[in-house]
């Protein structure tokens, strides 16, 4: 009995620290538990929180953009309401035949083109300015251009060009037009360049390169073929092109390379028909037949015929179309000049190409080939005549009102001295002067 309670008192100590760190273990791992279940309870609450945040900012910006929005459409509704009243208030005075004078005013520009050229010719033929060539060896002004332009009333509109230049003041073009009459028609009446091929019409600032090509030089001289005369412009139905457009016109006056410009009767006859097809997006292609007759003497007895073949094409991405595109133009002309003893037969053509590098930089080249339709002047007039020759030009576009112009050009004469010429131009427009064709 004795020994009993020895051995009790002796193992109950172990006997109590077991079961108390036994104890006490798995009362740490329980605690470890319940703080691993209150972190999850947390991060779930802490999540929930975060949400429910996320959801009041959004609707608080929904509420803000409506509330914006009912703002900017109340805005609306009232300079609405101001433009009723504005416009109620000018359909009384237009009724009541009074109008400001400031909308009377047409829209005036101008214009000026100087240019400095040198040439390695001394040949007068070159040197000099004439009907024929702007001259080289010094600077000029090729013109100082003013612009009047506006609509006569939603029927018409008018536009008047006046040139100052080394022969003093000219009209250059001045005309009225009458819009969408009968037949798809535009009527234009008045003084004006012919619809006869591409280049034509352009004005001399508006040109790809300085001067006209040779072709259209010896053809139809420095100012184009223009004069006093009615133009109809009719907007055909579209057979295979996707707008075929024609132009019938006559005029008095003449250029005295290939038409009198005196004489009782002196008109000329011009049409030209255009087919326009669009490629695709970037892409158009222009096929154009031009054809003019008149008399070539101011009695009336010899005509002249020229034809005319023309062909564009123009490449221009809409998404690039400040920074890139290509612009190509070809032209042939035959002439059929008759005269007391015989019939001159001459032709020639063009090729142009236009770069456009950047927004401000252009490169362009041209290639020419021209027979002489008349003598000139020169005494070997039955032996053909020609010339032919390239331009190579880089512009830089300072603005869309100034631009810059570096241009060398080579021309091949069998009646005359070779030239090799440099020309610096420099074009500046004020007001809505567009360098393009009229």
């Amino acid at each position: 009995m004795r020994y009993r309670k020895f051995v009790l008192a002796l193992f109950l100590p172990l006997i109590s620290v077991a079961v108390f760190g036994q104890t006490k273990q798995e009362t740490i791992e329980s605690l470890k538990k319940e703080i691993a279940e209150l972190k999850m309870v947390s991060a779930t609450k802490f999540e929930k929180l975060e949400n429910q945040l996320k959801e009041l900012l959004v609707k608080i910006q929904k509420t803000e953009k409506e509330d914006e929005m009912k703002k900017l459409l109340e805005m609306a509704k009232s300079l609405s309401q101001q433009k009723k009243g504005k416009k109620a208030s000018m359909d009384r005075k237009f009724h009541s035949g009074l109008r400001t004078q400031s909308a009377l005013n047409p829209n005036i520009s101008l214009g000026g083109d100087y240019y400095f050229a040198y040439g390695t010719s001394q040949s007068d033929y070159n040197r000099l300015p004439s009907e024929l060539s702007w001259g080289t060896g010094q600077m000029f002004l090729r013109e100082m251009e003013m612009g009047l332009q506006s609509a006569l009333d939603p029927f018409s509109r008018a536009k008047v060009f006046i040139s100052f230049g080394r022969e003093g003041v000219v009209l250059e073009e001045g005309y009225m037009q009458l819009l969408n009459m009968p037949l798809n028609m535009n009527l234009k009446m008045g003084e004006y360049k012919t619809q006869f091929g591409k280049l034509n019409r352009y004005h001399d600032h508006a040109l790809p390169q300085f001067e006209r090509p040779l072709v259209l030089t010896n053809f139809f001289g420095l100012t184009s073929l223009k004069g006093f005369g009615i133009a109809a412009n009719f907007l055909l139905p579209s057979i295979t092109a996707n707008v075929n457009e024609l132009d019938l016109e006559f005029i008095t006056g003449g250029v005295d390379q290939s038409f009198t410009s005196g004489g009782k009767h002196n008109l000329i006859y011009v049409a030209h028909f255009k087919n326009y097809y669009d490629l695709n997006r970037s892409t158009y292609f222009e096929i154009g037949l031009s054809g003019a007759m008149g008399y070539n003497e101011s009695h009336e007895n010899y005509k002249t015929i020229i034809g005319g073949a023309d062909l564009s094409l123009k490449w221009a991405p809409p998404d690039r179309v400040k920074y890139r595109g290509i612009e190509w133009r070809t032209e042939f002309l035959y002439s059929k000049m008759e005269q007391s003893n015989e019939t001159i037969n001459s032709w020639g053509f063009f090729s142009s190409i236009q770069f456009k590098l950047n927004a401000k930089w252009f490169a362009s080249g041209r290639i020419d080939y021209s027979q002489i339709p008349k003598n000139n002047n020169i005494e070997d007039w039955k032996k053909n005549l020609d010339e032919k020759g390239f331009a190579v030009c880089f512009d830089y576009w300072q603005s869309e009102f100034v631009f810059f112009r570096f241009q060398y050009t080579y021309i091949d004469r069998n009646f005359d001295e070779n030239d090799s010429r440099f020309i610096f131009q420099t074009n500046w427009a004020m007001g809505p002067h567009k360098h393009e064709a009229y």
